[in-house]
């Protein structure tokens, strides 16, 4: 798999799964470009990998369409491209019935997920067309397929990413863009561990081999994989 001199945008760079992605795409020889919202985060993050010489980061909430056409445009006149989109950024909530839910939060779920999704791979298309390349990956869930109570609107936004995917890839079928979705499980991070400290760790999902797969994804060798969803379950079914 040869990503050497590729320019990818990582959104939500700086989290516990973006961290995972970025490592090993830097270990690919990528040229990575790291977008969060959080500026202290992302002030941390850049001192951690300030060693690194191919890593660009970005402040930018991918849920404004003015941040984000501003951002594309800065990485087409700095780095060129982006070659590779990954949409990382993401939110949970859940433990509320629909009768419950406060439409803040349905808002929030689908302004992290579904939102900075379209949003991203919009203005990412725009630079991709015009030279007939390009790969666009996003992240969905399990629970868009299990549609479980108590968590509509992480569920139901998550099931929108799926079906922007499905769209996309019928627009971009005749180009030399593609993209994909994944649908990870539950992924074992720190924070997820904190919220089920009883749970088995070992079945769930691990970020280095969701990497493995966003990395395939947006390489020459998956070209022809366009509309295509990958389920990345870990041990659970």
């Amino acid at each position: 798999m040869d990503l050497q001199g590729k320019v990818v945008l990582v959104t939500g760079g700086a989290g516990h799964l973006g961290k995972a992605v970025t490592r090993y795409l830097l270990e690919t020889e990528a040229e990575v470009v790291v977008c969060e919202h959080n500026t202290e985060k992302l002030g941390r993050f850049a001192e951690e990998m300030s060693a690194e010489e191919r890593i660009t980061t970005i402040a930018c909430d991918v849920t404004d369409e003015g941040e984000v056409e501003a951002m594309m445009a800065q990485i087409h006149g700095d780095n060129g491209g982006p070659d590779a989109l990954l949409n990382i950024v993401g939110g949970f909530t859940g433990g509320a019935t629909i009768a419950e839910t406060e439409l803040s939060a349905w808002r929030e779920m689908f302004e992290l997920n579904l939102t900075s999704t379209f949003l991203c791979s919009k203005h990412a298309l725009r630079y991709m067309l015009q030279v007939d390349r390009g790969r666009i990956v996003s992240i969905s869930s399990k629970a868009a397929a299990d549609l479980p109570g108590g968590r509509a609107a992480y569920a139901v936004a998550k099931a929108g990413v799926l079906n922007l995917t499905a769209c996309m890839a019928e627009e971009i079928a005749d180009t030399g863009v593609a993209c994909a979705a994944v649908m990870p499980s539950i992924i074992d991070t720190p924070v997820t561990r904190e919220a089920r400290p009883n749970a088995d760790f070992s079945r769930w999902v691990k970020p280095q081999q969701i990497a493995e797969v966003l990395g395939w994804l947006i390489s020459d060798e998956a070209g022809s994989v366009n509309g295509s969803v990958l389920r990345l379950y870990g041990a659970l079914t």
